[in-house]
């Protein structure tokens, strides 16, 4: 690790790790560094979140599938695939959306999209995928108790 880095110990060795303090992203498999995408994962109401952030193109395809195919097979039947906080997509990203949706349908399960700008929404039109996933009517809504989302209104 670099000199001057924040120590960071990964909760799950074979899951992209942040270390937010100094802003390092560190796959602890391949001790590869400065990725430009990720990927966040929490149950949100009994649903699976997958937020992802950054440019998802064809590295990410690459280092993320594996990672999501692998979450994948061990969450439950309902999963949001969240792409507020992707900065840009490419087919690459695109492959990996269809790659989730592919394996959730596989397992019996239903998977919502909630695709953020309108760059990413004009991304999915004009590749007709808007009409392949789910898209909610609004964005996840704050939770006032906790201050996490509770769901889609």
């Amino acid at each position: 690790m670099a000199s001057g880095a924040g120590h960071c110990t990964p909760r799950h060795r074979h899951l992209i790790t942040l270390c937010e303090g100094d802003g390092t992203l560190l796959d602890w498999d391949t001790g590869t560094a400065d990725f430009t995408f990720g990927l966040r994962h929490r149950v949100v109401n009994g649903t699976d979140v997958l937020a992802f952030w950054g440019e998802l193109d064809a590295w990410a395809d690459q280092e993320l599938a594996p990672r999501v195919t692998a979450l994948l097979d061990r969450v439950g039947l309902q999963v949001v695939a969240d792409l507020r906080m992707v900065t840009f997509m490419d087919a690459g990203g695109l492959r990996l959306l269809v790659r989730i949706r592919r394996q959730v349908i596989r397992n019996e399960g239903s998977l919502w999209l909630v695709p953020g700008s309108a760059r990413n929404w004009r991304l999915l039109r004009i590749t007709s995928l808007d009409r392949a996933f789910t898209v909610p009517a609004c964005a996840p809504t704050p939770c006032v108790r906790t201050g996490t989302t509770s769901g889609y209104s």
